[in-house]
């Protein structure tokens, strides 16, 4: 009677080992390289906001600098004030904003 009670605690183990799957877990390799592989696509992530934040404030710095010295360069040549200081503004402004406008 004894061993048949064995037998069946033995059978109704073996048979909850077949039924319950185990869990396979991640190596402490694989996650270590998970968390350094989401640390690097965090900051790449924020360098490429970071370099296209800062390449439009230096478009708009460029934008306000040609501005600023073709409007002097009128106002220069139109006065009559110095002719040739005015002109030479205004072409200085206009390969600013080529480079600005075509190349940035």
């Amino acid at each position: 009677m004894r061993t048949r009670i064995v037998t069946l605690v033995i059978l109704i183990f073996s048979l909850l080992c077949i039924f319950v799957s185990p869990v396979c877990a991640e190596s402490v390799q694989e996650k270590f390289q998970n968390t350094i592989n989401s640390w690097m696509q965090f900051f790449e992530t924020n360098l490429e906001w970071l370099s296209l934040t800062l390449n439009e404030f230096l478009k708009r710095i460029i934008k306000i600098t040609y501005f600023t010295i073709g409007l002097a360069g009128f106002v220069l040549w139109a006065s009559g004030f110095s002719k040739y200081t005015g002109r030479r503004l205004m072409v200085g402004a206009l390969i600013m904003a080529f480079v600005a406008e075509i190349l940035l």
